[in-house]
């Protein structure tokens, strides 16, 4: 089974030979590849906001263990290197916000691409990335455990940076909007 999104049930349903009376099918419904861009549109947008929740997830785990972990007589966060990794993560984080939000309300105004969401998707996914990678590292040890929020996060990090298309995929579908030349069929 899966390590990441472990509180999903995901299952495959198939479909042969089905047939729909007119009647029946969704109101504004469109072909498939239309159908497929439209969700495509909605869920990448969503995973943006999911790494976001993933990473918060793990700065706050992170910032509660440092600020009670102590070593050299004092908690972990009043030494230089973890306030600047702290400081990092928080600047990273209001980045992803900020652009997941710009895209959300180009949504709903009706304004936006699958190029822009498939590059906000990208990008907030490997920030997502690496907010974790700190906090598991400011955790240390105690940081590979899977009890521990850090590793959960850890691992579900990686699951929300493929899921709805890898970094790579997702880029080349802004590239080439950027360029006018798609780089993959």
């Amino acid at each position: 089974g899966d390590v990441y999104k472990r509180q999903v049930q995901n299952c495959q349903i198939y479909f042969d030979n089905v047939f729909i009376p007119e009647e029946n099918k969704l109101p504004g419904a469109k072909d498939f590849v239309q159908g497929a861009s439209s969700i495509l549109l909605h869920s990448r947008i969503f995973v943006c906001w999911i790494a976001i929740g993933n990473a918060f997830g793990a700065y706050e785990a992170c910032i509660k263990y440092i600020s009670q972990r102590r070593q050299f007589g004092k908690p972990i966060s009043a030494f230089q290197l973890s306030q600047e990794k702290v400081a990092r993560m928080a600047a990273t984080l209001n980045a992803m916000y900020l652009s997941a939000w710009r895209i959300t309300s180009l949504y709903e105004q009706g304004k936006i691409s699958i190029d822009q969401v498939a590059m906000t998707k990208a990008w907030t996914t490997k920030k997502a990335r690496e907010v974790v990678a700190i906090a598991r590292e400011l955790v240390g040890g105690n940081g590979i455990i899977l009890d521990n929020h850090v590793m959960k996060q850890f691992c579900d990090i990686e699951g929300i940076y493929t899921y709805e298309g890898t970094y790579d995929i997702n880029m080349l579908v802004a590239g080439r909007k950027l360029t006018g030349i798609a780089a993959f069929k």
